[in-house]
C-alpha cells in the first residue's frame, strides 16, 4: 500500500463501539524508530486520530480490507503493526471484511428481516468457496519470495493437477488470490488465500526459512492441505 493512500481506523474508542475516522497512510517505518514500539519488525504510521483505548482496533484501506491492529498513537502519529506481520499467528477463529472504508457509519438496529452487508459476509461457507473457485491469481509483496517461485513449488506437488485450478496473470478473472509475503526484518515467509468477491480469508499460513525458494516448498505444501481438503477429501486423509 502506498504512502498518502486513504486509510480508515475503527476502534471501540473508550468503550464506543464502532468509532471510525479518516486519514491517509503517512510512513512505513521500523519500530526501532518510535520509542517504545520495540524492534524487529516494521510499523505504518497513519493520520487518522485514534482516541485513548484503540489498541487493537482494525487499520482498513479504502476497499474495506485489513491492513493493521492499531497499537496506539503518540503525538499525532498512529501506529498499527501491519496484517502481514501477524498473519499465521492465530491457529483458528473465522475473520472476515468491513465494508467499504469510504462509507463507514454506526450500526442501525438489527432488523431480522432486512439482510446486513455484514450478515451476508458471515454466511458465506468458506469450504464451499474453496471448492468452487476455478481460478487463483497469485501476487507476491516481497522480492524475497516471487510469484515464479511459489508457482514451480505448487507444480511439484503430485496432486496439484487434481485440484482443477487454474493459475492465472489477469487478476480480474480470478476467483481467488492467494498473497505471499516475507515482511521486513524476519525470515518467516507468510500465505493468505482471500475470496476475491467478499474478501474473506479463506486460509494462511507461515514458514520460516532463510531463502525464499526453500519456504516456497513448504508454502506449497500448507497451501496444498488447504484445498486437498475440501476438494479431495479422501486424498487428504490418507
Amino acid at each position: 500500500m502506498a504512502q498518502g493512500a486513504p486509510v480508515f481506523a475503527v476502534t471501540n474508542a473508550s468503550g464506543l463501539a464502532w468509532s471510525a475516522t479518516e486519514g491517509i497512510l503517512s510512513a512505513i517505518r521500523p519500530a526501532d524508530e518510535v520509542p517504545g514500539a520495540g524492534s524487529g519488525f516494521r510499523l505504518l504510521q497513519f493520520t487518522a486520530p485514534v482516541a485513548p483505548g484503540s489498541s487493537g482496533g482494525a487499520l482498513v484501506d479504502r476497499a474495506g480490507s485489513l491492513i493493521g491492529i492499531i497499537i496506539g498513537s503518540r503525538e499525532s502519529a498512529g501506529f498499527a503493526v501491519p496484517i502481514e506481520s501477524v498473519l499465521g499467528l492465530p491457529d483458528s477463529g473465522h475473520r472476515v471484511a468491513f465494508g467499504s472504508g469510504s462509507s463507514l457509519q454506526m450500526p442501525a438496529k438489527l432488523d431480522a428481516n432486512v439482510p446486513q452487508s455484514s450478515a451476508a459476509i458471515v454466511g458465506s461457507d468458506p469450504k464451499q468457496i474453496l471448492k468452487n473457485a476455478k481460478t487463483i491469481h497469485i501476487l507476491s509483496k516481497t522480492a524475497f519470495l516471487t510469484v515464479d517461485t511459489l508457482v514451480r513449488a505448487l507444480a511439484k506437488e503430485k496432486d496439484w493437477p487434481k485440484l482443477d485450478l487454474i493459475i492465472v496473470q489477469d487478476r480480474r478473472v480470478a476467483d481467488l488470490f492467494i498473497e505471499i509475503d516475507r515482511p521486513l526484518f524476519t525470515y518467516v515467509h507468510t500465505f493468505v488465500i482471500v475470496d476475491k468477491k467478499t474478501s474473506i480469508v479463506l486460509g494462511s499460513g507461515k514458514v520460516t526459512a532463510f531463502d525464499g525458494t526453500i519456504a516456497s516448498g513448504g508454502l506449497a505444501k500448507d497451501i496444498m492441505k488447504i484445498f486437498s481438503a475440501v476438494r479431495l477429501p479422501h486424498a487428504s486423509k490418507n
